[in-house]
């Protein structure tokens, strides 16, 4: 259970590293729109339980410090047990710069998770449809 949790937490990070320059590209223009991503990390078996240890702080400095950031899961998969899936959504472009540009982030994810890393992705991704209930009229451009 616990190389589970920490294989996903690993998976996010390196996601993230891997795609930063991509994903700042793609949200220009995007400011105040949620921001969503999904990390795949891929480590050999016998780095897993360091990464998981690794993606675990991260998890915790980020639900912690970050109050832009609405979700920030680590998730493994009985098929794929040396990979972590990170998911993460951000209120908007700002959250998640601040993320990326976090003391925290710089030493895990920049630093320390890397040499572990065998693999990453990083999706980007934006909501369809945001209805934030506040305003009756629907749209809300700082609410996922």
């Amino acid at each position: 259970m616990k190389q589970r949790f920490l294989s996903m937490v690993l998976l996010v990070f390196a996601m993230t590293l891997a795609n930063i320059s991509t994903t700042k590209a793609q949200l220009s223009g995007q400011d105040e729109e949620g921001v969503t991503l999904f990390v795949e990390f891929t480590f050999d078996e016998k780095d897993m339980d360091t990464a998981l240890d690794l993606l675990s702080e991260m998890q915790m400095q980020v639900l912690e410090n970050e109050e832009g950031c609405i979700a920030y899961d680590l998730l493994m998969s009985d098929d794929a047990p040396n990979k972590v899936f990170i998911y993460e959504s951000y209120e908007n472009k700002d959250a998640l710069n601040k993320h990326n540009n976090s003391p925290y982030f710089k030493d895990i994810v920049k630093q320390k998770l890397p040499k572990y890393i065998k693999d990453s992705k990083i999706i980007t991704m934006y909501p369809l449809n945001q209805d934030s209930g506040d305003d009756g009229e629907g749209e809300s451009d700082n609410e996922v």
